[in-house]
């Protein structure tokens, strides 16, 4: 099939990008990840993102939304096959910190792939699946300190790692009523350090190093349920084109989880090669496979879409245009646990807005641009970590575009949709010692084809 190679094309472009990667992570600095299970990285599609990653009452046939399992129930069933979608993201994100103690500014940047989703319908009666493998959480920093106890003492923080999802869900849809689970494994790891070194050139001290290296596993589960009410229905005699606007609400939470976590820690002293590059010394103390049990926090998020569906001849649907809100929330201050440690975390909670638009749907008219969906957003909220003691104000603009390079038809049940995602925004304000402006940008590839089709001769 076309399709098959077109993922295969789809899988060497995203290998191109990972060859590219260390370069870019090596520039990748984000303070903030050193607490709880680092940064919480973005998820949702790509063309989610662009309409402020609005995912509860979100279903669009152009996209997959792993966000709420209950969208499943949509994946479309033609003729004797399965529409099968292939969806594949990437993102860079660039920020530019500053520090108001010191005062510093620096820039990071780096690319990570985002997920990588395949869905199809189970049966002709609205029953979907959907599997993937996609990051949940994002460590990377290294933070120099400078304080004075007998002399000078330098304390370098470094730490690399973060949570990934590998998962599998099933949703169905009974007339306006969706519902879905996903259920899958989380798998991590964690590697800090802590190191401390006394600059003062008459007397001679051992430079010390404290790392911890952390892997962490275990199960999870996801729940989400959609109710699409039709609010009214029109139908234009000339074009043949039906309109029904409907209001959908939504909702999807994942369950507080407990993970497996195991820690080796290691207490050194060391000393600097010629290179410059940390050599161990001596053996202070060292802990190996210390189990304990992570607790996740309960998340979940709440929203409300209106949507207009146009219709042709009563065949293809799709989304002229959708605007929504929705309040995302996550119980980390109440419910996140450490063994042996306690981090400043905080209940978050998120407010998002989003539209998307296409100017002509099924008209021959309109050219690319008029094809061409286009998407914006704002969302502003309170992020989990609880650095010194205040708050941490998150706001951003989003706006993205969906590109419809093979548009789907009866004649070649194949469909090719470019989407693009940007976000401007700030972490932090002037109450933080730490701020970040980002920039991301986030590219999308969804393929859909007709599979699992049932041969009539032999």
């Amino acid at each position: 099939m076309l399709l098959v190679k077109r993922i295969i094309n789809c899988i060497v472009f995203t290998a191109f990008f990972l060859s590219i990667y260390n370069v870019l992570e090596a520039q990748e600095n984000s303070p903030y990840s050193r607490y709880g299970l680092g940064d919480i990285y973005p998820n949702q599609s790509i063309a989610s993102r662009g309409m402020a990653s609005l995912t509860a009452a979100y279903t669009d046939n152009q996209a997959l939304n792993a966000d709420n399992p209950a969208t499943y129930g949509d994946l479309r069933s033609l003729g004797n096959g399965g529409l099968v979608t292939f969806d594949v993201g990437v993102s860079i994100d660039t920020r530019a910190l500053h520090s108001a103690n010191p005062v510093e500014k620096y820039k990071s940047a780096y690319f990570i792939p985002s997920y990588i989703l395949i869905g199809f319908p189970l049966s002709k009666k609205h029953w979907g699946m959907v599997a993937g493998l996609r990051p949940m959480t994002r460590i990377n920093y290294s933070i120099e300190s400078n304080g004075r106890i007998i002399d000078t003492l330098q304390t370098i923080y470094q730490g690399s790692g973060g949570l990934n999802q590998a998962f599998i869900g099933i949703g169905k849809r009974w007339g306006g009523f969706s519902i879905g689970v996903n259920g899958g494994y989380l798998f991590g790891s964690k590697d800090i350090s802590t190191r401390k070194v006394f600059l003062n050139d008459s007397i001679h001290y051992n430079n010390s190093n404290v790392d911890e290296q952390q892997s962490f596993n275990g199960l999870y589960g996801q729940i989400g349920t959609q109710l699409n009410i039709k609010l009214a229905t029109k139908k234009d005699s000339l074009s043949k084109v039906s309109s029904t606007y409907s209001l959908r609400l939504g909702a999807a939470g994942m369950l507080k989880q407990n993970l497996n976590v195991a820690s080796d820690i290691l207490n050194e002293t060391y000393t600097y090669g010629s290179s410059g590059v940390p050599v161990p010394q001596d053996t202070i103390s060292y802990h190996s496979l210390v189990n304990g049990k992570v607790v996740l926090p309960a998340m979940f998020n709440i929203g409300v879409m209106i949507v207009d569906q146009e219709s042709l001849l009563n065949i293809a649907t799709e989304n002229k245009w959708m605007a929504g809100a929705e309040m995302s929330i996550g119980k980390w201050g109440d419910q996140y646990q450490y063994p042996g440690k306690s981090e400043p975390l905080t209940n978050s909670w998120m407010l998002r807005g989003g539209v998307q638009f296409v100017p002509s749907l099924f008209l021959a008219s309109g050219g690319f641009l008029g094809h061409t969906i286009y998407r914006a957003g704002f969302y502003t909220g309170k992020d989990y970590v609880y650095a010194d003691g205040k708050d941490l104000k998150v706001t951003a603009f989003t706006f993205g575009f969906g590109f419809r390079t093979r548009k789907f038809s009866s004649y070649n049940n194949q469909s090719t949709v470019i989407n693009t995602a940007f976000e401007i925004g700030k972490r932090g304000s002037n109450v933080n010692n730490v701020t970040e402006n980002f920039f991301k940008l986030s590219i999308g590839l969804s393929l859909s084809d007709i599979w699992f089709i049932k041969r009539k001769y032999d």
